[in-house]
This record gives C-alpha cells, structure tokens and sequence, in this order.
C-alpha cells in the first residue's frame, strides 16, 4: 500500500481552493468591468491599508439616469449606489478605531462596500445589504480578503427581512437623508438589533440630520450625536450613535 504525504495532500488541496477562488474573482471582475468603467486605489483609515474599487466618474450614472418607469425593476435612484458618500468615510474611520473581533454586524445600504470592508478588516462577521443589485458585485469585490466572514445580500428595508438574524451593530452611512424612510428604518433597526446592541450612522450635514436625532428619541432611543473630521471630507460629519432604551 502507498504511504500518504498527508502533508502534500492538504497543500495540493489548498492549492484547488486557492485556483477556484482566484477563478471566482476573476469572474467578478469581469462582470463589473462588462458593465462599468472603474478605478481601483488603497484608502489609508485608521491603521488600515485598503484596496477599495469604485465607479470611475459615478456623476456620470446620475447625469445618464433613466427617467422615472414603473415597469423597470429598478428603482429610479438606483444609480445612486455609484457615489462614495461622505458618510461613509466617517463611519469607517469610527469602525477602525472599535474592537470587532467576532462581533456580528449588519452593513445596510452597503453601497460599493467600505464600512463593510473596514468592520470585516476588523474582525466582524459582516451582513452587508443593499436594494440595489449592481452595488453587491462591488461589494463583494471591495470584501473578498474576508469572504470567508462577509454575507453579501440584496435587501430593501421598506419590505425584506433578515429574520431571525440580529446583530450587535448596524452600521449606515447618509441613509437617513430621506424622512420618509425613517419609519422603515426605525421598524428594521428594532427587529435586528440584538439585546444590547446599538447603531452607529454617519450624516453629511443635511438639515435632515438637524432633526433626526429627536425624532428617534421620541420613538424609545437613546441617542448621542457627535461630530467628527476625517482626512477623505471637505466638512465635519455627524456621527450617531443608539440603541433603544431599556423598557
């Protein structure tokens, strides 16, 4: 009987799943690259080194967005997803300070993928959601270091679910722009939330932002605002932090 190299074994084995995934990759690439014009560059946050791919000129998709069609599948605003908001930025620098090893978080509105990137870096077990479809290929591009920890899903907050799963954080960035999203978002916010967990939601200074934090308050929150200035923002951006109070 032939001996084993158990050795040679799980290298050739690591070997398989290391072509599959570089394949799996390569494929991603492709898809977005069919469909968009992009650049690729590394974003310094924190103590972080990132590699983060975006849309190269996203006013672009907004100057070129469809008019207004009931019968598309989807959603006017959703070239939208294309832009790096500002939001996004403060969020990240706020998740790269946190300790995250093995903290479940949910990523909503994940757009391209930075938070969910920066909290999957950090050692988070990541959900990252979003309504619209093109941003998940980017987001699963922006994660594929931490795959192995990162579900990436499409969800819209007014209708879809993620029962029974409930995190510790959920994280948004300028998704809180809109007040007639509020209620949705207040009503997800409750039922994923775990028992002591909390939000943290980055804002860009819209006067929206001026009257959000009340407006949850009255609604059974407990809510901190803050302010921070990041190196990637022209101004201060608001921070959010909350969780609901105990009844």
């Amino acid at each position: 009987m032939a001996s084993v190299d158990s050795a040679g074994s799980t290298r050739s084995r690591g070997k398989v799943c290391g072509n599959k995934a570089a394949i799996r990759r390569r494929g991603l690439e492709q898809r977005i690259a069919r469909r968009y014009t992009t650049t690729t560059q590394q974003v310094i946050i924190g103590g972080l080194r990132l590699p983060f791919t975006r849309i190269a000129d996203p006013d672009d998709m907004t100057r070129h967005m469809p008019a207004a069609d009931d019968s598309r599948d989807e959603p006017r605003w959703q070239p939208y997803w294309a832009a790096h908001w500002d939001g996004s930025w403060a969020v990240s620098h706020v998740l790269a300070e946190a300790s995250l090893a093995d903290r479940s978080v949910l990523d909503l509105g994940c757009g391209l993928g930075l938070t969910g990137a920066v909290a999957a870096a950090r050692g988070a077990q990541v959900c990252m959601v979003d309504a619209a479809q093109p941003a998940l290929l980017f987001a699963r591009l922006n994660t594929w270091s931490w795959r192995d920890r990162v579900d990436v899903r499409r969800l819209d907050w007014r209708t879809d679910r993620l029962t029974p799963h409930r995190f510790e954080l959920i994280v948004g960035a300028d998704i809180i722009y809109d007040t007639d999203d509020w209620p949705y978002l207040e009503r997800f916010w409750s039922e994923h939330l775990s028992d002591g967990g909390h939000l943290l939601l980055g804002e860009s200074g819209r006067r929206t932002g001026q009257i959000f934090p009340e407006w949850l308050r009255a609604r059974g929150w407990w809510v901190e605002a803050t302010t921070i200035q990041v190196a990637q923002c022209d101004r201060p951006q608001r921070i959010f932090r909350a969780r609901r109070r105990v009844r």
